[in-house]
């Protein structure tokens, strides 16, 4: 039974809202600053402003394809080890939305992990998973 009223889900995973300062690796190894608006299994989501859309794709974030473009995303897990703490994420660009004249809504897909910090990312997705469970179990 499909409920027509439920629009198409691409997403196989949950994702969950986490705000966590990232470092976007561009090929040629420039490095741009930015915050998730939230996180999965398979990949994040982040705003930005034009000018970090711009370095993205100087000739404009959505008026040219972003499939073939990879960047690498680096970032710490909060209260976890801090020597092992850190995501090295190959990824590709998945969305790029404009949300309003210099806003713009960027979505990667994980590719790779580089150190084993695909282990990092499932600790950290399960302890989402658990913080949402707990706060659905204590109200």
């Amino acid at each position: 039974m499909t409920d027509d009223n439920i629009p198409f889900e691409r997403r196989r995973t949950r994702r969950y809202k986490v705000e966590l300062p990232v470092d976007i690796v561009l090929q040629d190894g420039r490095v741009l600053p930015v915050i998730t608006c939230n996180m999965s299994r398979q990949g994040m989501q982040f705003r930005c402003d034009g000018w970090v859309a711009d370095e993205i794709e100087p000739r404009g974030i959505q008026n040219h394809p972003l499939d073939a473009t990879r960047v690498k995303a680096i970032t710490d897990f909060p209260d976890m080890d801090k020597y092992k703490s850190r995501l090295y994420a190959r990824c590709r660009i998945v969305i790029a939305r404009r949300l309003s004249n210099e806003e713009y809504l960027v979505g990667l897909e994980f590719v790779d992990f580089e150190n084993g910090s695909e282990r990092l990312l499932e600790r950290f997705m399960s302890r989402c998973e658990a913080q949402v469970y707990d706060q659905s179990y204590s109200g």
